[in-house]
């Protein structure tokens, strides 16, 4: 996201990241490393430090430099660690707690809060009411909904220039399903995976096209349910570049998610921009993020949808209608996204 809004800022962004790995290490100790390498690099004094949900505010200030010390901090709350799922692999930590703890703080330290979306602000609204409630004296319970009560919404935004719309399956081809997201607990690619292999029980066709990160070792079961899809797979991994995985996007008549968690869903509006009619839970941030022309279903309910989808694949390939879903992701557009980044800075 970082480089994305750079590129369309009006602001000048320089950009001092760390690498995405070890999450609980960077919430311990990016403050004192990014303080750190500014101190050692001689970084200029902004006008705005932007930092995300993995900083601690209350310690980066600490950090920065002392003519820094009046210098606004806006924090983006990507994610947060009072709502994000645990994979149910991870061994627990005596420290888990504390780093949604560390959230609520940065909030406080912070002078504007933003989050990627309506539903994320409302999620960690409730779950830092609920933790705080746990908590004995003193605790800034009311200091807390004043900040999120200005906090300010901007998603990420969708880089639609690289998006170009497509023409879904060809003619008389079966339903065409892309699966786009990272092969990660919280995505749930079993659900997904077995929802399309009960469908096709019923004598429907489905193709698939399988395009989020995976990672070295899948479950065993995740593993065992594509190869029994394997007949009806035409993609799998990433995609060559950017342009191949658009254009295998654009080939496709639906976009699924079966997401246990969702923040934003770029994912999913990736594929209703190129003109795929997004099949996505009624929950988490869909509602709020999704058009309305795309297709939400209840708890239960996917197996169903995908058998009606399959039987009729021809009215997800209309290019009127196509280029109306792509359309209704306009306001998700990375120029106003960037605008509004741009604007939570002026302060």
């Amino acid at each position: 996201m970082l480089e994305t809004w750079r590129a369309r800022s009006r602001h000048e962004v320089q950009v001092l990241g760390m690498p995405a790995r070890h999450w609980r290490w960077r919430m311990e100790a990016s403050a004192w490393s990014l303080g750190e390498r500014i101190r050692v690099e001689g970084t200029a004094r902004p006008d705005v430090v932007f930092v995300s949900d993995y900083v601690d505010v209350p310690r980066l200030r600490g950090f920065l430099p002392r003519e820094w010390a009046d210098v606004p901090v806006v924090l983006y709350m990507h994610e947060n660690q009072l709502t994000y799922p645990r994979s149910p692999d991870a061994p627990p930590s005596p420290h888990d707690a504390s780093y949604g703890f560390t959230n609520v703080l940065s909030c406080l330290a912070a002078d504007v809060v933003v989050f990627n979306s309506a539903f994320h602000l409302r999620e960690f609204r409730a779950a830092s009411a609920r933790l705080l409630a746990s908590l004995p004296r003193p605790k800034p319970a009311r200091e807390l909904e004043t900040a999120l009560e200005a906090a300010h919404v901007v998603g990420p935004g969708v880089e639609l220039d690289a998006l170009p719309l497509g023409p879904g399956a060809p003619a008389g081809a079966p339903l065409r399903v892309a699966f786009n997201h990272r092969w990660e607990h919280d995505k749930d690619p079993l659900a997904f995976l077995r929802a399309v292999r009960a469908a096709l029980e019923t004598g429907v066709r489905i193709e698939l096209v399988l395009l989020g990160e995976r990672f070295e070792e899948l479950p065993a079961a995740t593993v065992s349910e594509l190869q029994a899809l394997e007949g009806c797979v035409l993609h799998a991994g990433f995609a060559d570049s950017r342009a191949d995985y658009a254009a295998k996007l654009g080939s496709c008549d639906l976009v699924c998610s079966t997401a246990l968690h969702e923040f934003y869903g770029i994912a999913v509006l990736e594929g209703v921009a190129t003109g795929c009619t997004a099949l996505a839970p009624n929950r988490l941030a869909y509602p709020d993020v999704l058009p309305r022309e795309t297709e939400l279903y209840e708890d239960g309910e996917l197996v169903r949808r995908l058998i009606a989808a399959a039987r009729a694949p021809e009215p997800f390939r209309s290019g009127a209608a196509r280029a109306r879903l792509r359309d209704a992701v306009h306001p998700h557009a990375l120029a106003n996204s960037a605008k509004g980044l741009d604007d939570t800075c002026v302060l």
